[in-house]
């Protein structure tokens, strides 16, 4: 397991690029068949921070975890609606939650995760994503 940890946290070093606008770094995904670039909250604080404050939710955020773990998400200061995809251990999408603007009730995953992928409301259903789909992380 720390084997594989170590592993993936190479890769994700050598995935990061330069900051968006926002000051997090970006991370190329591909999702089943489909690749995209999304802010990446891989310390409590960037995770804290979330999407916060920002007016839009391009080009989405994954929140990354260094083990699997049972998390919760609020919109606190978030005005935008968003879906959040709940990433299992094995990298496949466990579950999509809907959270809606400044809604500041506690979403919870439904087992433990590595990784919540924040994006724009219906961004996964106009992409025929769903539980199952298997998210990779790519190197530049």
């Amino acid at each position: 397991m720390k084997k594989w940890l170590f592993s993936l946290l190479l890769v994700l070093s050598s995935c990061a690029a330069v900051p968006d606008s926002s000051g997090f770094p970006l991370v190329k995904l591909q999702l089943d068949q489909q690749v995209v670039a999304v802010q990446l909250a891989d310390t409590p604080e960037l995770r804290a921070q979330g999407l916060m404050f920002q007016d839009s939710a391009e080009p989405g955020m994954l929140l990354l975890y260094s083990t699997p773990q049972q998390i919760s998400l609020w919109m606190r200061n978030t005005g935008i609606a968003l879906d959040v995809a709940f990433i299992d251990a094995n990298w496949q999408i466990h579950q999509i939650r809907p959270l809606e603007p400044f809604d500041e009730t506690p979403v919870p995953s439904e087992i433990a995760v590595i990784a919540a992928l924040e994006m724009p409301r219906g961004w996964f259903a106009a992409r025929n994503l769903g539980v199952g789909s298997q998210l990779k992380l790519l190197a530049d």
